[in-house]
């Protein structure tokens, strides 16, 4: 079996828990015979770099080659780059049997988009997630705001890959009943399987071990401050064993704007001076045996986890340890047999159960350290592992099957269908509402022409032109085979486009300013997309900006609530089945001032239940002229535009109240952004740099050194 693992994280370079499960997963992978390869993004690689670790091939990879990153945020562009290498390895030696990838940072989000729109390179490859550690539930317990950008894009990302995967491996069942409170998986393809670990049993002892430690990041959500705090009420009553936290101290607690390195410092500072609280950096993988050999009890206080490897390797080297009720590692513990168990829940739990393990004989201890080191070989072990996922892979490959829905991120609605809307011929119309564009016009006529789809018809949709050259124009038009030439009076683009759209005959309905152009594959790509899927029902793509500017614009898939704060879509270049924009309601001919009719359109379908999709590439090009209209829309009348659609469609949006409230009180008006996946907040404090800005902030976020005194700095500017 050709088997793909997808990473942000591969020892020697990086440590963690997804480094260590990768590793293992790949080591037992490759006991059973399989080619193993893994992909994994290296900011430190100038090159993509293979390395062999026996059969298993490493593949590291900078995630620059598509320059995505002038465009994407930085965590957004990684996913995008991870889909790029597939594609490339993919085009040189063939598909492999599966692809399995982290739900952490939405690194397979690409490559799922990409997969369910179906091209041809991954449509038919199985990809498994297998859930680590979600953003969006772990920003809850560490105090970050899941709602600031790019957060709150990035677990967008995470909750795409969990629908859109075949089927989503979980380590414990912990996190599945902990994910089921905050978010519905519209499949039941969810499995529980323990992360493999296997390891060199040997004679341990407890002699001299008398020391307390906590091994670990020092994070909220590891139960760091809870942990100190039952320290400090066992100090304060006369205990007098020092407690000793080894891990990273560099966690940047977003609400105090430190470290947690340095927040334990200040607060604890009386008890490290008086040698109650020890605080020690990280340690390499090969020292832990080492430096843990005199633990008399390890602890792990996680407020919420899945299943933290440092439970399986301290219970391999035969160490007690106190685990937290509040994580995976409750399903491996046998209370008071192979560990102890405490409950943040329970008051005094765990003062209790750790007085208990403190006052147990040399006998007791040599017992559960011997039990703790069997319940790891048998809960962990390979062999047991590798029979359970070779189940859900044998089944994932088995049941590759045309899907009809598309995997939204959440559910959407049952649609009534509206018989009496005509379904059109199974073809594509094209219309193009025109006003005084004659010099634009040909160019536009053109792009259609070449596409490689089919194109129906052309309906250039005449309002009420005054310009002579542009009258002449449309005149060598009205003969031409294939075009039609409707006239109306001056009404609006709005008007038009729905004047063209009643016209249509076509099932597939594209409209098309009469100066902006076409790539050939874009309605080809699009038609296959909505014949695809009964649940799509428009689609766009990514912009490419030409004569006055050369940027590109990454739109993204319309989902509330995102697309209720901003517009997520060039919601002026989208292909709709047609049946569906007419039952939306076409476009909005009553807004006060021209500007945000086609956002207004693209609400107007979501609100009456028809979702649409985004193609991640830059199909669609848009003409930047100096006297655009939409150059004319201030911040005040988009204001009032977004007031009215917000008005118009309010049940809609009640039903996200607690998001966009959120979502403005932390990012400000949506009408000033456009892209999700940047870092507004922080570009937005430097009075410096300009929009150079973002790309500054990208370095520093890649450097763990860097990115707390970036943190530190932006504490000062917040004041």
């Amino acid at each position: 079996m050709k088997y793909w693992l997808l990473t942000t994280e591969y020892p020697p370079f990086f440590g963690g828990g997804i480094s260590t499960y990768c590793y293992h997963t790949a080591k037992m992978l490759e006991q059973q015979a399989h080619t193993v390869s893994v992909f994994v993004n290296d900011a430190t690689a100038l090159n993509t770099t293979i390395v062999n670790d026996g059969s298993i091939r490493i593949i590291r990879f900078n995630a620059t080659a598509t320059k995505s990153s002038e465009f994407l945020g930085h965590v957004t562009n990684i996913s995008y780059e991870f889909a790029h290498i597939l594609k490339e390895f993919i085009e040189q030696e063939g598909k492999p049997d599966i692809i399995e990838s982290q739900e952490y940072l939405g690194i397979a989000y690409y490559l799922l988009q990409f997969k369910h729109l179906g091209y041809a390179w991954c449509k038919d490859v199985p990809v498994i997630i297998t859930m680590h550690s979600p953003s969006f539930l772990y920003m809850e317990y560490n105090h970050v705001s899941e709602f600031r950008y790019p957060n709150y894009w990035i677990c967008e990302m995470e909750r795409f890959c969990l629908q859109a995967a075949d089927h989503v491996i979980s380590p414990s069942q912990f996190m599945i009943d902990e994910l089921s409170k905050r978010f519905t998986l519209n499949h039941t393809n969810i499995f529980v399987i323990p992360n493999p670990y296997t390891f060199q049993e040997q004679q341990f002892t407890i002699d001299g071990g008398n020391e307390i430690i906590f091994f670990g990041k020092l994070t909220v959500q590891k139960g760091i401050l809870q942990l100190l705090y039952y320290f400090k009420q066992l100090w304060d009553n006369g205990f007098q064993r020092p407690l000793i936290l080894i891990g990273g101290q560099d966690i940047v607690y977003h609400p105090e704007g430190l470290s947690m390195g340095a927040i334990v410092r200040k607060k604890y500072r009386s008890y490290i001076n008086s040698g109650l609280l020890k605080l020690e950096d990280r340690i390499e993988p090969s020292a832990v045996e080492k430096r843990l050999v005199k633990a008399e009890v390890v602890i792990v206080p996680s407020n919420n986890d899945n299943l933290p490897y440092v439970t399986a390797e301290m219970m391999s080297l035969g160490k007690i340890v106190l685990v937290s009720e509040q994580g995976g590692h409750r399903e491996v513990v046998e209370n008071a047999i192979s560990g102890f168990i405490f409950d943040h829940e329970k008051a005094g739990s765990f003062q209790q159960q750790l007085t208990t393990i403190l006052g147990l004989d040399k006998q007791k201890k040599l017992e559960i350290g011997s039990r703790a080191q069997k319940r790891i070989s048998e809960y962990f072990g390979y062999q047991k592992v590798y029979e359970n996922k070779k189940q859900i892979i044998d089944r994932v490959i088995l049941q590759r099957s045309y899907k009809k829905k598309f995997p939204y991120i959440r559910i959407k609605q049952d649609i009534s269908r509206i018989d009496n809307i005509p379904k059109g011929n199974k073809e594509l119309s094209v219309v193009v509402p025109f006003y005084n564009m004659g010099r634009f016009l040909d160019e536009t006529i053109r792009s259609i022409k070449n596409s490689s789809c089919k194109v129906h018809e052309i309906i250039i949709v005449n309002d009420g032109s005054t310009e002579e050259e542009s009258i002449q124009k449309l005149n060598t038009y009205r003969s031409e085979a294939g075009v039609v030439v409707i006239d109306t009076v001056n009404t609006g683009v709005g008007a038009a486009r729905n004047i063209g759209i009643k016209a249509a005959s076509g099932e597939y309905i594209a409209v098309l300013d009469a100066d902006d152009i076409v790539e050939p594959d874009y309605y080809a790509t699009a038609a296959r997309i909505l014949s695809t899927y009964e649940n799509v029902h428009f689609v766009g793509c990514w912009t490419r900006y030409f004569e006055n500017s050369d940027k590109i614009w990454p739109t993204f898939s319309p989902e509330p609530p995102l697309i209720l704060y901003h517009n997520l879509i060039n919601s002026s270049a989208l292909v709709f089945k047609k049946e569906s924009i007419i039952a939306a309601g076409l476009y909005d001919t009553k807004m006060t001032f021209a500007g945000l009719e086609d956002y207004a359109s693209v609400v107007s379908m979501l609100a009456s239940g028809y979702g649409g999709v985004v193609i991640p590439e830059p199909l669609f090009r848009y003409r930047v002229r100096n006297n655009s209209m939409i150059r004319d829309v201030s911040k005040d009348k988009k204001n009032l535009l977004v007031q009215y659609i917000s008005n118009k469609f309010s049940s809609f949006y009640s039903n996200y109240g607690y998001e966009l409230v959120n979502l403005y009180n932390t990012n400000g008006s949506g009408v000033q952004h456009d892209n999700p996946s940047l870092d507004y907040h922080l570009s937005d404090k430097i009075p410096f740099l300009g929009k150079h800005s973002q790309k500054v902030i990208k370095l520093i976020k890649r450097n763990r050194h860097t990115k707390n005194i970036a943190y530190q700095l932006y504490r000062f500017l917040k004041k």
